[in-house]
């Protein structure tokens, strides 16, 4: 006897996620694996209670040779069966693996969703469904356990995510091929989801039917629920986190740029957790993102919030926090050059003026200590400095790192290499070549954005003063 009850756990899915309304156009991602005939079918039958449109995108990847081609025919085939359209995109995804250097069970999960997405604007859908079940979320949740991933990350997959749905993800692999059978409905096999050189495929073929053979029949279903409970409390955790940014973020202008500012009073009001989540959303207002950003990096912003005055902390996008008063400020790392390259050019500062140089508004001027308020002078910014310039001479100029770059660092005359200044500040190695510097020679007077050299200050008998102002331009 055929039963329904998976069907409808489907078309439940379905209507408490709201994933379908009427008359809205839909795109199916169908690779003619079980899964995703069991996504197509129950599309078809739920359309017989609430009208849309159904459409389906085969992506073939030019991996398997004829066996690939021969699934792109059959799913072509099914969807003539079945009256739906469907289109058929080829690509090459080892070549894209080889040219972006990643695996090609990555480049082959990349390269779909660019293509689910393009086609989807392309026919103007709404939506986009894919096949995941109750297995793949429970792989999911392992692998990022594995990786140490954050509360977020072992809420694994979501059911509806942006224009992405879900509507298999709570049935196990077993209840989709059952629904398949009972109807005599037939699929496709990829022999590549059975090697084990793919990372994923080891937790699917050996860990997860080890858990479940060894521990608990149900550890998939089990692991999957927990992953439930995770995205509630992860969405509980974000409505409270939005509460405390209004009390605790305000975003500046400032010379230099965009900044946001991170209160300290009501910051440490916060529970622990709610800190955290805080910190996350600083560093990614910052650098727009939280890309390679992990426990180190939060943690070392955690002590920052303890520390004295002036301490400062840098993190992967370029991003940088400094300790101020009461607060913590976020922002791009200053001054960078554009793009990734060291970049060579230097711009000269014999002459008082205004010059416009890669991006930045640099005005130079050569007051007389006699003729300027002394407390005018000490009035320095991060972006505006004053430099002893009694001994500096024509050379001087704004300019990237150079070999053997070096700070006066006491008033003894004691040196330090740029190089061994910059580790010391935590500065990522990538960015070290698109910090500015004023410089003479190889002695460099203004590390721009952070510390002066020693000898470069100005002093009780400092007479002639150098007032260097550097300003992003507005774009």
């Amino acid at each position: 006897m055929m039963r329904k009850k998976e069907l409808e756990r489907i078309f439940k899915t379905i209507e408490e996620y709201k994933m379908i309304h009427p008359g809205m156009r839909l795109l199916a991602g169908v690779s003619g694996g079980a899964d995703s005939v069991c996504l197509l079918y129950a599309l078809k039958e739920y359309r017989k209670q609430v009208p849309f449109s159904l459409k389906v995108i085969h992506v073939e990847h030019g991996i398997r040779g004829e066996e690939s081609l021969g699934d792109a025919r059959w799913v072509d085939g099914l969807c003539r069966e079945w009256e739906i359209p469907c289109r058929v995109v080829h690509c090459k995804v080892e070549k894209i693996a080889a040219e972006e250097k990643i695996s090609l069970e990555e480049a082959g999960r990349k390269v779909r969703y660019e293509i689910f997405e393009k086609e989807r604007k392309l026919w103007q859908g709404d939506r986009v469904a894919v096949a995941h079940n109750q297995g793949d979320q429970a792989e999911t949740v392992l692998f990022r356990l594995a990786r140490g991933s954050g509360l977020k990350g072992l809420g694994g997959i979501r059911p509806v995510q942006g224009r992405i749905i879900r509507p298999l993800l709570f049935l196990s692999r077993e209840e989709i091929e059952r629904i398949l059978e009972e109807r005599g409905i037939g699929w496709r096999t990829d022999r590549t989801n059975l090697e084990t050189e793919y990372t994923r495929n080891r937790i699917r073929l050996g860990i997860l039917p080890a858990l479940e053979s060894q521990v608990n029949s149900r550890a998939s279903r089990h692991i999957a629920q927990a992953a439930l409970r995770l995205q509630e409390v992860w969405e509980y955790l974000q409505v409270q986190t939005d509460l405390a940014e209004e009390k605790c973020i305000v975003p500046e202008m400032r010379q230099g740029g965009q900044s946001w500012v991170l209160k300290l009073l009501p910051f440490f009001q916060q529970p622990e957790l709610i800190q955290k989540e805080l910190l996350r959303r600083c560093v990614k207002k910052c650098t727009g993102g939280l890309t390679d950003v992990g426990s180190v990096h939060l943690e070392a912003l955690e002590r920052l919030t303890k520390l004295p005055c002036g301490r400062e902390c840098f993190f992967p996008g370029e991003g940088r926090a400094v300790r101020e008063k009461d607060s913590v400020r976020f922002r791009k790392a200053p001054a960078l050059a554009e793009g990734s390259r060291k970049n060579t050019e230097e711009l000269l500062l014999a002459e008082a003026g205004v010059k416009h140089f890669q991006g930045m508004k640099v005005q130079v001027d050569f007051p007389v200590r006699g003729e300027t308020a002394p407390e005018k002078i000490l009035e320095e910014k991060k972006y505006t400095k004053w430099l002893a310039c009694d001994t500096i001479d024509q050379n001087l100029c704004l300019r990237t790192r150079r070999t053997g770059d070096y700070l006066v660092v006491n008033e003894s005359g004691g040196r330090k290499k740029l190089k061994d200044y910059l580790i010391d500040l935590k500065i990522p190695r990538d960015q070290r070549d698109r910090i500015w510097l004023v410089a003479q020679g190889s002695h460099v007077l203004w590390v721009v954005g952070y510390r002066i050299s020693e000898a470069a200050k100005v002093r009780e008998n400092t007479y002639r003063v150098l007032k260097i102002q550097i300003e992003e331009e507005a774009t």
